[in-house]
């Protein structure tokens, strides 16, 4: 099931997305969170092309985001750019930081392009939604308290970022003014066929920038799976009915990784389209 959250004739409305121009509005009574419980075999789903600019974002309320470090290659590059080996630690604990809830972005909507920043940059993740709440949750029993996964992008505003990480408390501000979730979430189990060794997703991504690909990734490529994200997240801490538990950048998701000399920062009027068979399409433009 492709559960996305629309504006249908002035209206906010949950629906079931079947195909790119076709989605059954929910009724409003069923709770968000049941909607996996609701059979929509045998209704009729209205014919009608599904505009980025109708789309929001995925779920009604996101409740926090803790954006995690997942993925080697990524993590041994960004290190390596500031003069850093990559720490023992990094093996031992998936470490994560909170970013804002307050200025999240759907597919189809536009970016503002900081004030302080000259260096914006795009972070190509995947995010899973926790649909049931829980505390000290089990590795096997955590994919249980996903609703589905969504795509995700962590705009990053670089230069500063570079001056927050050597203070050591990570990044903040940095992060803290954009986050795109969207355009829809598949639930885990439309995403069965795509499980590897029980818990972890063979899920391709990539990104582009005003057509042009930058970016080809894989999630099956995290070390930490998101199954082991989300037993460390719920250590002693209560995980939420949205909740949202991003991946880190894919690797090659990033300007910073892939290098300026060839591709350049982000500017205003630049498209950034993050891509997935099984997630669908984000798309953002900066303005």
């Amino acid at each position: 099931m492709k559960i996305a959250r629309m504006n249908v004739d002035g209206k906010i409305k949950t629906v079931v997305i079947m195909r790119e121009d076709q989605y059954i509005p929910l009724d409003d009574s069923i709770q968000f969170y049941d909607i996996t419980e609701v059979s929509v075999d045998g209704q009729k789903p209205l014919l009608q092309s599904i505009r980025n600019r109708d789309l929001l974002v995925p779920l009604p309320r996101v409740t926090s985001i803790r954006d995690f470090y997942s993925f080697e290659e990524h993590v041994r590059k960004a290190r390596a750019m500031r003069g850093l080996d990559m720490a023992p630690e990094w093996y031992e604990i998936p470490a994560y930081y909170y970013s804002s809830t307050s200025m999240i972005f759907p597919s189809g909507s536009s970016v503002p392009y900081p004030i302080f920043t000259s260096e914006l940059d795009y972070e190509m993740e995947v995010a899973a939604v926790i649909g049931k709440e829980g505390i000290n949750i089990k590795r096997e029993d955590a994919l249980s308290h996903v609703l589905g996964l969504t795509l995700a992008n962590d705009w990053s505003a670089r230069d500063l970022q570079r001056k927050e990480m050597k203070i050591g408390l990570g990044p903040s501000k940095s992060k803290d003014f954009a986050t795109s979730l969207g355009p829809y979430i598949t639930t885990v189990d439309e995403l069965e066929d795509l499980m590897e060794s029980g818990d972890r997703f063979d899920i391709s991504v990539e990104a582009y920038v005003n057509g042009r690909k930058y970016s080809s990734g894989n999630i099956r490529d995290m070390h930490w799976p998101f199954s082991e994200l989300i037993e460390y997240a719920s250590k002693g801490t209560r995980l939420r009915k949205g909740d949202v538990i991003m991946s880190g950048t894919v690797s090659t998701g990033c300007i910073l990784e892939l290098g300026t000399e060839e591709y350049g920062w982000l500017k205003r009027g630049d498209v950034v389209s993050i891509r997935s068979p099984a997630l669908g399409e984000l798309i953002n433009e900066v303005v």
